[in-house]
């Protein structure tokens, strides 16, 4: 039985130490969550939250959900004129589960948004936070009765800090952040755990075709030390920004598909499926993530509002 226990220890170290942040099939949604450079990028209070089950059917299958929130942040009553610098607050709230292992994440946002010409747009944006790493041992069971396995939950708090560069134009926009910025290392794991740095790239441009359509093509690239770098390549057909559907490819494990509509102008609702073409793929293990935004400044159906990102949102 020390074998497992042995196993069960180093999954820990592991968990910790290689593992990538979450994935978002409907990043291109969501930018906010993975990048602090879009605190207060629309002229209103953008509100956004989803879930996703990864790997349904599985016992112990990841599971994330988050909620955000970020808006511009202004000084006295007057606007301040689109040429001008501006600044932007927001906050984001995450928790991911895996086995008996979860995870949450709190984060407070600021951005400084600086006009480099009429269309263009460069983001900094910083956020701190903490981070909560738990372990239930209710949910963690072995084969046979082993007094040494745990048996009790166990959790770390420690800060986190996330940096974020953000570059838009009219019909594109180039992202890149890094997150787990401090790296602690958890001791209380073992000398060899340590939270690493992921870094994350992305990227798309809105092509306008004919009677309101637009293909947008977008991918999004996550790096860290000792995993394989992954990347998500999708396309999203919309029309008039009332409802888009797309597909898309992540390198390491899927095949995407999904969908959102637009309703009353201000609330959007998000479903994608991913269709697993890994090992997983012979017990028909799919992922599903939903999600939700409610934010009232954004172009819909031809509207003379301004859109403030390339993907319309």
């Amino acid at each position: 039985m020390k074998r497992i226990v042995l196993i069960f220890s180093l999954g820990i170290v592991q968990f910790v130490f290689g593992q990538q942040q979450e994935h978002l099939t409907q990043y291109q949604f969501n930018q906010f969550a993975f990048n602090p450079a879009l605190a207060g990028s629309k002229p209103c209070l953008d509100v956004r939250g989803g879930y996703r089950y990864q790997w349904a059917g599985i016992e112990g299958a990841p599971e994330n959900g988050f909620i955000n929130a970020h808006a511009p942040l202004r000084f006295g009553n007057k606007r301040r004129a689109s040429y001008k610098p501006s600044h932007g607050i927001g906050g984001h709230l995450r928790r991911d589960a895996l086995g008996p292992f979860s995870t949450i994440e709190t984060q407070l946002a600021y951005a400084f948004h600086v006009p480099l010409k009429k269309s263009i747009k460069l983001s900094l944006g910083v956020s701190f936070g903490l981070k909560q790493m738990a372990f239930d041992d209710s949910k963690f069971t072995t084969i046979y009765q082993d007094n040494s396995a745990p048996n009790s939950s166990s959790f770390i708090i420690f800060p986190d800090m996330r940096f974020g560069a953000w570059l838009t134009t009219k019909n594109g926009y180039l992202g890149f952040s890094i997150h787990n910025l401090i790296g602690n290392k958890l001791d209380e794991l073992g000398t060899l755990a340590k939270n690493q740095r992921h870094f994350y790239l992305t990227a798309g441009k809105k092509l306008k075709l004919q009677k309101g359509w637009s293909v947008i093509p977008s991918f999004m690239m996550a790096m860290t030390k000792n995993t394989p770098i992954d990347f998500h390549l999708s396309a999203l057909f919309d029309l008039d920004n009332k409802v888009s559907f797309g597909v898309g490819l992540r390198r390491t494990d899927a095949i995407t598909a999904q969908i959102r509509v637009k309703l009353m102008n201000f609330i959007s609702i998000g479903y994608s499926f991913d269709y697993i073409i890994s090992k997983l793929q012979k017990n028909m293990y799919q992922s599903h993530e939903i999600t939700m935004g409610i934010n009232g400044c954004s172009s819909y159906g031809g509207s003379s509002r301004t859109a403030s990102c390339a993907t319309f949102e």
